[in-house]
């Protein structure tokens, strides 16, 4: 979301660095071809650090920004705790990415920096939440701000569309013929995303449909030992493992059906969203705003029931092609009326010139909008729809 939020902000008015805490993922040469700075702090994972805040300060004094976009619970507090050294004319904004049904499930030290972050929210220029669930679960565990909002994700409608050619091109890439249904999902993996659930609702309706193949495209779906088992087992012929790629327009407009099976901490889905944009058709756990982006577009299911997971796939996967059709383009005008990338990059721009209006103490205009929606003014002519 980071990367599209670049790619969509008026580079004639925002001059963009991104610093990193760690200096490792693919996103990094991303974030350069953008022609941004991309900085690091070096941290190794799971290390607290004094030197990394002493660079973080040194960074920001020297790249003296009007405001500080933190990105998440760690970059949040390390934010805040450089902002002593900082000049008063710059703003921090607090951005949280994921809903918090169960703290305990989090690590140990992500445990303690969230719980840190009760004693800092209230020092923020603002606090920007992608689900509405996500804000007030955060509001009572004690993150209380004066300017807590709710921004969704924003959707890349011109990269993420159908496209016949990508289709058939990955189709043939993996063996998938005529008449076969190919269910997805993208996501990392990680026990929040309940890979687990999905292979065993793979397994269950794979035994009821022989039309059915299964993809998982992410970030250790190729080397997790359960999902490498039931390759090779239950799903055997049936599932595509792919890994983490950069290719995932092309992986999407492969797909029938799209699956977001996370058990908790989901905000507001960039898979979800990315698929239906698409023209797929998804099943979705009700965590997070899941249920809010998909609508009447696809299908919800509680979280940690793969029997019910089972089902949505069913029922979508059993559309006569005509309701399919119809689905796939109700999902696609739905991401495009509310969550389209420019629509969305426009409500962060008045925040932005918001709170640097406050900082420079006047010398720009406060807007009197709702922070929660923007005006007609501030978004783009083929964006300018609101829920």
């Amino acid at each position: 979301m980071l990367v599209k939020l670049l790619r969509a902000m008026d580079r004639s008015e925002f001059e963009p660095t991104v610093v990193t805490l760690v200096d490792d993922g693919p996103l990094r040469e991303v974030i350069r071809s953008l022609g941004i700075e991309v900085l690091s702090l070096d941290l190794r994972r799971g290390e607290v650090s004094p030197r990394a805040l002493s660079r973080l300060v040194r960074i920001l004094r020297a790249t003296r920004p009007d405001l500080v976009q933190s990105w998440m619970y760690h970059a949040n507090a390390a934010a805040m705790l450089a902002r002593p050294w900082l000049p008063r004319r710059t703003g921090v904004v607090w951005n949280i990415r994921q809903s918090l049904y169960d703290i305990s499930r989090e690590r140990y030290l992500t445990q303690a920096v969230i719980r840190s972050g009760r004693l800092l929210a209230p020092y923020a220029d603002a606090i920007v939440n992608n689900s509405r669930v996500s804000r007030s679960q955060h509001a009572r565990i004690g993150y209380l701000n004066q300017r807590s909002l709710v921004i969704p994700n924003g959707f890349e409608v011109e990269r993420f569309k159908p496209d016949a050619a990508a289709r058939a091109s990955l189709r043939a890439e993996l063996g998938v013929g005529g008449g076969r249904v190919l269910v997805g999902m993208a996501a990392r993996v990680h026990p929040q995303k309940d890979h687990g659930g999905f292979l065993a609702a793979a397994a269950d309706a794979a035994a009821r449909d022989p039309r059915l193949e299964f993809l998982l495209a992410g970030r250790g779906t190729t080397t997790d030992d359960g999902i490498v088992a039931a390759a090779r087992g239950a799903l055997r012929g049936r599932l595509h493992l792919l890994g983490e790629r950069e290719d995932m327009p092309r992986i999407v407009a492969a797909l029938d059906v799209a699956v977001s099976s996370s058990g908790w901490g989901e905000g507001c889905p960039n898979s979800v969203g990315e698929a239906m944009s698409a023209g797929v058709p998804v099943v979705g756990t009700d965590v997070g705003d899941t249920a809010d982006v998909i609508g009447a577009c696809g299908r919800i299911v509680p979280p940690k029931d793969p029997s019910a997971l089972a089902e949505g796939v069913l029922a979508l996967a059993s559309l006569a092609p005509h309701e399919r059709a119809q689905l796939a383009e109700d999902a696609r005008a739905r991401i495009r009326a509310h969550f389209s990338i420019p629509f969305v990059a426009a409500r962060y721009a008045r925040l932005y010139r918001e709170i640097a209006a406050e900082r420079r103490g006047g010398g720009m205009p406060v807007f009197a909008a709702s922070p929660l929606e923007p005006t007609d003014a501030d978004v783009p002519a083929e964006a300018a729809v609101g829920r």
